[in-house]
């Protein structure tokens, strides 16, 4: 258990001390809550009552002002999509895992190690970034808002839901690129579907609901979104993505070989 714990403690360390880290946090932390300011300004100028009979220029009528702010999630979502692929694909880059595997010999701790250590990274990463993203949404709404820190019970429910399709989806490009060993693969699988290929294919083929992204909007979805909010059904569906991701890419770190040239 000590070994495990040193383990961690290093892949914590290891995670936070790299500069992709630091750029990501900046990207989600200060540039997504500013996207959003900049949004809820522009929806107090038309009125957050308006319609698209009353306003023709918007593509859908404006969402019940508890689930304001969750459209610039997508923002962050592939930011964090991107650093689970280079991550999990990283450790393969000049020769780092060798020297890992010489501190740790275990592969199953490494593993392990660092897939807790990812995960726990994320999941603050993600909760400071979604509720700074709300927050700042209401504050822009003044009184028309919800109080920007205590929010309402809908809004804290669909930050959950947020965060965890934060979590899941980064997990599946950390367990993609550590089983192909590159973070092309992830990113080419995942970026697509975030940018409304997951939602057409979901749209246009009964599969496409399956698609990990397509299952993710599931668990956020707002009331004038064109797919009906089912958490239940996105978690498990995201969730087998996940496993499935992991166990191979566990699999293969603990089978194969890691030496010669990657």
């Amino acid at each position: 258990m000590n070994t495990l714990l040193r383990a961690l403690r290093v892949e914590l360390i290891k995670i936070c001390s790299s500069k992709l880290w630091w750029i990501i946090s900046a990207i989600v932390v200060i540039i997504q809550p500013l996207l959003a300011f900049i949004a809820a300004r522009s929806y107090l100028r038309i009125g957050l009552d308006a319609t698209t009979e009353n306003h023709p220029e918007l593509i859908q009528a404006l969402p019940p002002l508890d689930y304001f702010g969750f459209e610039a999630v997508v923002f962050g979502l592939l930011a964090m999509v991107i650093l689970g692929g280079m991550i999990g694909a990283g450790e393969y880059k000049h020769h780092q895992l060798r020297t890992t595997l010489l501190c740790q010999s275990s592969r199953r701790k490494v593993f392990c190690a660092k897939a807790a250590a990812f995960i726990i990274c994320i999941a603050v990463l993600a909760l400071l970034s979604i509720y700074a993203t709300i927050t700042i949404t209401h504050y822009a709404f003044g009184e028309q808002g919800l109080h920007p820190i205590y929010l309402s019970t809908i809004a804290w429910q669909f930050i959950g839901y947020s965060v965890l399709d934060w979590c899941l989806l980064s997990l599946l490009a950390f367990g993609i690129g550590m089983l192909f060993r590159n973070a092309i693969v992830p990113l080419a699988f995942l970026i697509p579907q975030i940018y409304n290929l997951g939602s057409f294919l979901a749209q246009k083929w009964d599969w496409g609901g399956y698609l990990p992204v397509a299952a993710g909007n599931l668990l956020f979805a707002t009331p004038t979104d064109s797919y009906e909010h089912d958490p239940l059904q996105g978690g498990i569906v995201l969730l087998i993505w996940v496993l499935v991701a992991c166990f191979a890419s566990y699999y293969a770190f603990t089978r194969h070989d890691v030496g010669g040239k990657y």
